[in-house]
């Protein structure tokens, strides 16, 4: 071994090579628009109608859905900065898991995130950005045509962050400013209503609205809550703010990770939080609950039509492409890290050749074809589902979150064993018990459904192969 190499868990790899990559490319504003950008997708612009069904019209009741679903994120993120102030190891979550959990527990819980988690929320993002496209572009919209579109959209979301990588943290962070001005403009637009008195005057655009109608009213009646039935509804809410984990892969090539990751995990959920209430109560206000419930998904639309014309009831649809666009861009970023991070442990086979980075370009090129390809078949399995029918009520992308999110729980009570003398009581004691109960709690409305268990054993025998192969390999 000469002067340039350095020897790894699975090999030899040059040390240039293993600089390169940890180049810091990416800034504080990076990886907060990582996690604001990953977080909120297009879900919550439909949201609303759903919150307000579940609560019986109780804006009230809906903020408080709001703030139990967000639990998993807000304490979550204070839990793993305390991680995040301590490594920043190759892989993020996956380093994290490396160094505070048992051997085997971390293997299990890499190779879900690695191989099963972000390819499969990936393959099902793109799907929806061929959804929306159709929408945008006028399309036929047949299954095949937003399988194809997502597809194409995915090999160009590898190759600019294989090739222009600081290109690619730009377009992040210019989607995540777009995605965020819906947010903002309806809670603002929500506040001048409700000040001035005009709260839920929104016209009817046909549908003979004049405000609250009879037969809105008549939702309101139908949609009471029952007890305490509502807190269930807040778990389906939960699935809107997943993603906050991922930023932490960009930690080898974030510059002043140790201070600029735990600062990014610990606000960016509260930025979130702060959005998506401006966002529910601003809608609340400027059309009343009655009519975002009558409108449903439509009601964005009414919201954009009321302000600009019936012609703007199109833009929800144009913002919800951006939006999820932004969210694929970053969930493809680090997807194509995790096969490296794999490598350097030597959890995944063919490591030496999976864990070379391309002198030239500064990224582990074999990496991102293993990440592109797992989510490729990701994709494949997403469309067989669909086509099948195996998940009416679903599909493979909640699976995998909840399945990602009973490992998380793990991962952050493993923060209670930390010296609370060093981590302070709220993050080392407080966050990690809230964050690991809400995730438990979300992870489980995803697993219940008798119709989902055939694929739980499929993700269960691919951990088990690995954890087969791993204990064979030398």
């Amino acid at each position: 071994m000469n002067e340039d190499t350095t020897k790894g868990a699975a090999g030899v790899f040059p040390t240039s090579a293993a600089e390169a990559m940890h180049q810091k490319r990416y800034s504080l504003v990076t990886a907060l628009c990582m996690i604001i950008g990953i977080c909120i997708g297009s879900g919550i612009y439909f949201k609303a109608d759903n919150v307000l069904i579940a609560t019986g019209g109780s804006v009230e009741l809906g903020v408080a859905m709001f703030c139990i679903a967000s639990a998993v994120i807000v304490f979550g993120g204070l839990a793993l900065s305390v991680y995040a102030a301590r490594s920043e190891g190759t892989g993020g979550v996956l380093a994290f898991a490396d160094e505070y959990l048992p051997r085997p527990l971390a293997r299990i819980f890499s190779w879900n995130f690695a191989i099963l988690y972000l390819p499969g929320i990936a393959a099902v993002l793109c799907w929806v950005v061929g959804v929306y496209a159709c929408m945008v572009f006028g399309l036929a919209g047949s299954f095949a045509q937003q399988m194809l579109i997502g597809v194409v959209y995915l090999l160009f979301c590898a190759a600019w962050n294989v090739l222009a990588p600081r290109l690619a943290g730009w377009f992040q962070n210019v989607t995540t400013f777009i995605k965020i001005l819906p947010l903002l403009a309806v809670g603002a637009a929500g506040v001048v209503f409700g000040v001035a008195g005009w709260g839920g005057t929104a016209p009817g655009l046909g549908l003979g609205w004049t405000g609250a109608t009879a037969t809105a009213a008549a939702t309101v009646a139908t949609a009471a809550p029952t007890h305490l039935g509502w807190l269930l509804a807040a778990a389906p809410i939960a699935f809107s703010f997943d993603g906050w984990t991922i930023s932490a892969s960009i930690a080898p090539e974030l510059k002043n990770a140790r201070r600029n990751l735990p600062i990014a995990l610990s606000v960016a959920p509260l930025v979130i939080l702060a959005l998506y209430l401006l966002y529910f109560i601003g809608l609340s206000t400027m059309l009343g609950p009655a009519a975002v419930m009558e409108a449903g998904d439509a009601s964005l639309g009414l919201f954009f039509a009321r302000l600009f014309g019936s012609g703007a009831q199109t833009l929800p649809n144009v913002v919800a492409l951006i939006s999820v666009m932004g969210t694929v861009n970053g969930v493809v970023l680090s997807a194509m890290r995790m096969p490296y991070a794999l490598a350097q442990r030597g959890d995944i086979p063919g490591a030496a050749a999976v864990g070379r980075v391309n002198g030239r370009l500064g990224f582990p090129v074999a990496s991102a074809i293993v990440g592109v390809a797992l989510s490729l078949f990701w994709m494949a399995a997403h469309a067989a589902v669909t086509m099948l029918g195996l998940l009416p009520n679903g599909d493979i992308s909640e699976l995998a979150v909840s399945f990602n999110m009973l490992l998380t729980a793990v991962l952050l009570l493993r923060v209670l064993g930390l010296p609370v003398g060093e981590v302070g009581a709220l993050r080392g004691r407080v966050a990690p018990v809230i964050a690991a109960l809400g995730c438990v709690f979300v992870a489980s409305s995803g697993l219940m459904e008798p119709v989902r268990w055939a694929i739980i054993g499929f993700y269960a025998l691919v951990l088990a192969g690995f954890t087969i192969w791993r204990a064979h390999a030398r």
